[in-house]
């Protein structure tokens, strides 16, 4: 009975359910049909309403996407999607149905070494039509080291500058490829084998295109050339549009600290401790939540110097005692350390045997993102696109700790400057 539910719990998106055991099938006075219809339901709107990543593909056949011009063939192999070239055909998509705004996207891809291809984000049609030219920010897919930025089809060409598209040896000929893209509000930010390639800011383009579909692109290719091929396989897609900035880029506000934290022209956020400002123990100097939060995905950016120390505080009851009042994520320079983490290193959870699975620590004075979900006493921790902690708060030290509390990000004293940046949330509600 055990493993029926855990199942029935990691369907329902870690959400706080009232489990449905077997034995209480046969017990028509408490469950009849209709209300068995209804909980039914229930769970299924709550899986689309998923605070996680869900499937694009559903592995077994292309329901849920519709093909855009071009005569180039889509079919399923394996876990793979796959595109094929058309002799003389233009370009060729397989978009999905459904349409994103804001959003974090992952897929692995492969392609031939003579095509060129991509990945279409918040994309139309022209008249929304099969055969209406596809336009909108593309994700490039090549071997000419421009594979990452992003290219306005049909929309201007090339968005990011010139100047950033700095060709590199990331995307590897022959080999399954690892993407990771964000796009919020104006920003899209894109990597590729877990390096960093473009943060890009385009407010015509967001203006023109805020929303849209995600397209496949198999490049169209001449006379007498071809076929070629592309794959892709493990597309996840985690909806941000129920997500809203908790630092507005220009001051404090909904924030409460008597630390020296100082607003960058950037839209970032810098702590300076200021001179003697020494140790960890002074609570009123971290920056500090004016509303308390209870479910939630806590997504937010920071950068270290060289060994900096800080911490991301949630659930904190007092604020006057976050240590034993609320829960500590570690943010700390790892990246040199060598073997296993603790749980004082870099992602782990300060106080308990939580420690980070794999070092995603960045070098120092580069962006690090973390991805925070603590839904009843569920927590997992994702760290620059990995998830590195899954554990129970209600099964160790942590399992007396408010459910409901104030965020916060902490001070450490001199000589620990960070700065912090995209400071997101996204409460779950029951």
């Amino acid at each position: 009975m055990q493993e029926f539910q855990r199942q029935e719990f990691a369907c329902t998106l870690f959400r706080p359910v009232h489990f449905l055991f077997l034995k209480d099938l046969a017990m028509p006075r408490f469950v009849s049909a209709g209300l068995l219809l209804a909980m039914i339901l229930t769970s299924t709107v709550r899986a689309q309403d998923d605070p996680g990543f869900v499937d694009l593909f559903n592995g077994k056949n292309l329901d849920g996407w519709s093909q855009r011009n071009g005569t180039a063939t889509y079919r399923v192999d394996g876990d793979a999607i796959v595109g094929k070239t058309s002799e003389g055909s233009p370009n060729s998509f397989l978009c999905s149905d459904r349409l994103y705004g804001d959003f974090e996207l992952k897929f692995e891809v492969k392609v031939d070494s003579a095509l060129n291809s991509g990945v279409q984000i918040r994309s139309q049609s022209i008249g929304d039509k099969p055969d209406g030219r596809v336009n909108g920010p593309q994700v490039e897919i090549s071997l000419d080291g421009m594979a990452g930025y992003v290219y306005g089809e049909a929309a201007g060409g090339w968005m990011t500058p010139d100047a950033d598209r700095k060709p590199h040896q990331y995307f590897k000929d022959g080999e399954w490829n690892s993407y990771h893209v964000v796009a919020f509000g104006n920003r899209i930010e894109t990597w590729i084998n877990g390096q960093p390639i473009s943060d890009l800011t385009h407010d015509e383009r967001y203006q023109s295109h805020p929303k849209g579909f995600i397209g496949l692109q198999v490049h169209g290719i001449g006379s007498g050339q071809g076929p070629f091929e592309v794959r892709w396989r493990n597309l996840k897609l985690r909806d941000l549009s129920h997500f809203k900035s908790l630092y507005n880029g220009i001051d404090l506000g909904g924030w409460k600290t008597n630390g020296n934290w100082i607003p960058q022209g950037d839209g970032s956020v810098l702590i300076q401790p200021r001179d003697g400002e020494t140790g960890w123990q002074r609570y009123d100097a971290y920056l500090w939540s004016e509303k308390k939060y209870k479910d939630f995905v806590l997504d937010v950016e920071y950068s270290y110097s060289p060994g900096g120390n800080s911490g991301v505080y949630f659930r904190v009851g007092d604020r006057n005692d976050p240590v034993k009042k609320g829960i500590e994520v570690q943010i700390l320079d790892s990246s040199q350390k060598q073997g296993p983490l603790g749980s004082h290193d870099h992602g782990g959870v300060v106080g308990t045997d939580a420690a980070a699975t794999k070092n995603m620590s960045r070098p120092p004075n580069e962006w690090n993102r973390m991805v925070v979900t603590c839904i009843g006493s569920h927590l997992e921790v994702e760290l620059n696109g990995q998830q590195i902690i899954d554990t129970q708060l209600d099964e160790g030290a942590m399992k007396d700790r408010p459910l409901e509390g104030y965020i916060g990000f902490q001070d450490h004293g001199q000589p620990n400057n960070l700065k912090f940046r995209n400071i997101r949330i996204r409460e779950i509600q029951e």
